[in-house]
């Protein structure tokens, strides 16, 4: 076999799918929900009702002893506290599937955290890791409106954003688990500074951290012409992606869309319209999901999965 044949058969062996359905657990899993601003640990069942939860503001300092408490506080509410099978996490990106490590925005202490590590050292129970986005789209497809939907991009914009793209029923998650994400989609060149360091980002105008230090005021008091930016960019943003993965359907939610309401979806809506103008993304769709998904039933899905669909697919 040449080494090009074996490279061919390595990346098959990489990619093929998998049905989730046979690791499905048969009880309560724990969810871990990382954010900028929080850390959320609760316990759901499987059919997504959250048992028990607990929540402590981001702390500055010794994040990992703050979250391990909060673990134990949970699972010592929960009254039968080895009463359950696995660990959802997700973790607004950029994180890393291959090294179990996690690179929160704003939180510099946890500069690639190998979170899978401590979590399983702490739990004795396997863990999934994924994005916030990621988390997003595995909850639309559980129990959201995309559980008919094959392929799609679920977005959250909230403190930070996050993103991530299903086709054919297969979660992508290229090669450290981020493919999908758009937070760091050039929209504007030369624009606003992102966090990141670069210059026009999608992130600094459509995140709560970046908008509300622009504008040095809380979002409910953001003036029309921040919402219409913020709209506009995200429409940008929406239809290079659409035109890159062939998707029709877009599911976006978050504290920024909450706060900005129709304005910033119908802005949205006309830039997608005037930029997409090829047949396959002609119809794309922009949907504000109706019922409200928490983030620790997000995380929650990464371990419990939806049913008899492929895994998600990685380029290891």
């Amino acid at each position: 076999m040449s080494s090009d044949d074996r490279r061919v058969r390595e990346m098959t062996d990489a990619t093929r799918p998998t049905d989730r359905s046979a690791a499905r657990p048969d009880g309560p899993v724990l969810a871990i929900a990382i954010e900028p601003g929080r850390l959320a640990v609760g316990l759901v069942d499987t059919d997504g009702n959250v048992l028990v939860r607990d929540r402590v503001s981001m702390p500055t300092r010794d994040v990992w002893r703050s979250l391990e408490r909060l673990v134990r506080r949970v699972l010592a509410a929960a009254g039968s506290p080895d009463d359950y099978v696995a660990v959802g996490v997700s973790c607004v990106g950029p994180i890393d599937l291959q090294s179990g490590t996690v690179s929160p925005p704003h939180v510099p202490s946890w500069l690639n955290f190998a979170i899978v590590e401590h979590v399983e050292a702490l739990t004795g129970r396997p863990v999934i890791l994924d994005s916030a986005g990621g988390a997003a789209a595995e909850a639309e497809r559980w129990l959201g409106e995309a559980t008919s939907t094959p392929s799609f991009m679920a977005i959250v914009a909230d403190a930070v954003v996050d993103s991530a793209v299903v086709l054919g029923g297969i979660r992508l998650s290229g090669s450290h688990g981020n493919a999908g994400s758009i937070a760091h989609s050039n929209v504007d060149p030369g624009g606003l500074e992102c966090w990141c360091g670069a210059r026009g980002c999608l992130d600094p105008y459509l995140s709560t951290i970046a908008l509300e230090a622009e504008m040095n005021r809380p979002l409910r008091r953001a003036n029309p012409s921040i919402i219409e930016r913020a709209g506009m960019m995200l429409g940008r943003a929406i239809s290079s992606t659409a035109a890159m993965v062939d998707i029709d359907t877009v599911y976006v939610t978050g504290s920024v869309i909450d706060a900005f309401g129709d304005a910033v979806l119908d802005t949205c809506r006309r830039e997608i319209k005037q930029r997409s103008r090829l047949g396959y993304v002609a119809d794309l769709e922009l949907i504000e999901p109706v019922e409200h998904i928490s983030m620790l039933v997000r995380a929650a899905s990464l371990a419990v999965g939806t049913r008899d669909t492929p895994d998600r697919v990685t380029d290891r």
